[in-house]
Formats: C-alpha cells, structure tokens, sequence
C-alpha cells in the first residue's frame, strides 16, 4: 500500500520547521497526514468499485468500509488503514477480499437474471414479489428428452408443475437450468394455450463461483495517495496555527 515520504522536496521545509515548533508537531502533522489519506480512500473506494462491478445499494460500501486511524506518536508505526468491516458481515467481508484479491466465494445455488430485479434492470435490486420467501412452491423437474422439440418439453414441464401445485419451477439440465415462476397456464379444450412463464434465478448445481480479481481497495488508496503532499499541508498548518498562538 502506499507510504508517506517526508524526504521529498516539497515536504523538506515544513518537516525542518515543525521539527523546530514543537517535538510533537511534525509526528501529529504525519499521523493525521495518514488518516486524510485513509478516509480520502475511503470516500473514493465506491466510485473506483463502481468502475470494476455492478452495485447495486449505493449505501453498500460506506456501510462496510471503515478506517483504523493511525496513533500515538512513534513515526515507525504509525499506520492508518481503510478496509472492509467484518464484524458487520463476515461472508460480506470474504466476498469483497476475493473480488479484490480473486478467488472462490461460496455462493448460492440460485442467482438473480434481470427479469427478477425491479424494472428489469441489472443494476437494481430484486424485485421484493421475487425473492425467496415470496415465491411459494417450488417443484424441480429434470429436462430433456429424446421425444419431441425442445418447445414441447418447456410446455410440458409448465402443466406438469402446474398439476403439482407449483407456483414456480425449476427446469434443469447436466447440473444447470433455470427457475421460472408461472404467471398463467390454462390448456383450451379446443387447443391452444394460454402460458405465460418468467425466468427469475439461473439454477447451478454447485455454490462456488469463482471471481477473478478486480481491485477496487489499492486502486482507491493510490489516487489518495497522490493528495497526501496537499494534506501533509494542511496538517503542518494546523500545527503552525496551534502551537503559535
């Protein structure tokens, strides 16, 4: 992560003089030169997330994202450091780790397609009429065949989850499929039907996904990173004002 040189140019003259003002202003103006830092990361973290992947609750990462703020006064360990709050959730925490890092998140087996979500839009929520505890029953039903087209199967796969009391039903396949919820479906005496059926989660038949990695945390803290000399600034002038009264 980045670090804070005070050996620098710009940096030389105010550190000479703090330095000089007081034995604690130039270690207070370093340690809350650091914690600028840290939250300036974190207020840029859900832009730069935004860039790498779909969020969906615009509160989400000022919800878990926090700040350690650097202490005391030993230059040699002062640290201040923006991460993600795992008290507050830790599988929210793991999962965010493996989308920066990469790696494999233990998921569910049913995800979410746009016809879920509300207005049909991959960038919003789910639907609150489609979520878990809304759906009813669900019946599975193995697809396939070696009789009849792929069109005929679907239709028989709706009425017969329909005869078993099935508000919804999942239609698999080699381990994947598809979870649709029955909106109608009425056969006329005459023939002809009368379906209407909506895709809400893809069906997998494991609960790992695996992610690759996306950075969203070091790509914030190198952009605050590049601000650290104008807090640097800032801080040494709080010091000045403080301390020469």
């Amino acid at each position: 992560m980045p670090s804070f040189d005070v050996n620098t140019d710009g940096a030389i003259q105010l550190t000479a003089k703090l330095e000089k003002l007081h034995r604690s202003a130039f270690p207070v103006a370093v340690r809350e030169t650091l914690n600028d830092a840290a939250f300036k990361t974190k207020k840029l973290v859900p832009k730069v997330a935004k860039s790498k992947f779909t969020t969906r609750q615009k509160s989400f990462f000022r919800a878990f994202s926090t700040v350690d703020k650097a202490k005391g006064f030993d230059l040699r360990s002062m640290k201040a450091t923006t991460g993600i709050n795992s008290k507050k959730g830790s599988d929210v925490a793991k999962g965010l780790e493996k989308q920066e890092f990469g790696g494999n998140i233990q998921g569910r087996k049913l995800i979410p397609v746009d016809t879920a979500r509300v207005s049909k839009n991959s960038s919003k929520k789910v639907s609150s009429r489609n979520r878990f505890k809304g759906l009813g029953k669900t019946i599975r039903i193995k697809g396939g065949g070696n009789k009849g087209t792929r069109a005929s199967h679907f239709v028989a796969a709706v009425f017969k989850a329909k005869s078993l009391g099935g508000d919804n039903f999942i239609l698999s396949s080699g381990g994947r499929g598809m979870l649709y919820k029955i909106n109608r479906a009425k056969k006329y005496k005459r023939g002809g039907l009368n379906m209407k059926v909506t895709p809400l989660y893809a069906y997998r038949n494991s609960k790992i996904t695996s992610v690759s990695r996306s950075p969203f945390m070091e790509p914030s803290a190198k952009l605050a990173s590049k601000e650290m000399g104008k807090f640097y600034e800032k801080q040494a002038e709080k010091q000045f004002k403080r301390l020469l009264k």
